[in-house]
């Protein structure tokens, strides 16, 4: 019978570990950060911190692993453990964790894009709520100007004779000239982002590059 309470007493301690909240805030040159994504790998979770830099989780398993969005090419991994509330402080070339036990610092985890361009999960990780945005930040050779009419995007070293200098955009497969991609595609749609600065084979409405987006919806 005190064999049975024994293992009774641990099913229901582990059961409430695995149950129990994971909270915490995220610092940068001491204080608060806001914005930062913050993920909980396994269960597929994810979360922004707020204007205190505070995040929150109604339940998290010591057996999956926190990832922070640091930037659109690192990122903080964090095994969750024993922890359930921690403050995570990023440096320029590591981060520091600590809860109530002990702290530690850790090295950033590089972040690769898929070869030629952005996939979902990198845009996803990013934060961005635009396309504009994550091709301003995330692929290398796009110069986008914002204005009060919306946002004008240019590939880099490209200069056309024609009076746009704007490139094309396909949009699952569909060619479109635009100049308010923003209003077309909602970002979390993206499924991936191509930047094909030779023209792709689209002839003279390639001229000044294009742009391939494959969205979600397109790609079922």
């Amino acid at each position: 019978m005190n064999k049975f309470l024994l293992i009774l007493v641990c099913l229901l301690s582990s059961t409430t570990l695995m149950a129990q909240g994971l909270s915490g805030t995220v610092l940068k040159k001491g204080k608060p950060k806001k914005g930062i994504v913050v993920v909980l790998k396994k269960a597929n979770k994810s979360v922004t911190t707020d204007k205190e830099g505070r995040f929150a989780f109604d339940s998290a398993s010591p057996s999956d692993t926190l990832q922070i969005a640091v930037s659109v090419k690192q990122d903080a991994l964090v095994p969750v453990g024993n922890m359930h509330e921690m403050t995570i402080s990023l440096n320029d070339k590591d981060f520091d964790v600590k809860d109530v036990d002990v702290e530690r610092t850790l090295p950033y985890v590089q972040v690769v894009a898929s070869s030629g361009g952005v996939n979902h999960d990198l845009i996803m990780r990013s934060g961005f709520k635009s396309v504009s945005e994550v091709l301003k930040n995330c692929v290398a050779g796009i110069v986008v100007n914002e204005s009060m009419t919306g946002s004008s995007i240019r590939i880099r070293g490209i200069n056309s004779i024609n009076s746009s200098n704007e490139p094309l955009f396909v949009v699952d497969g569909i060619a479109m000239q635009t100049t308010d991609i923003d209003a077309i595609v909602p970002v979390e749609t993206v499924e991936s982002i191509v930047v094909l600065k030779d023209g792709g084979g689209y002839g003279v409405r390639g001229a000044n590059g294009v742009i391939e987006i494959k969205t979600i919806q397109g790609g079922n």
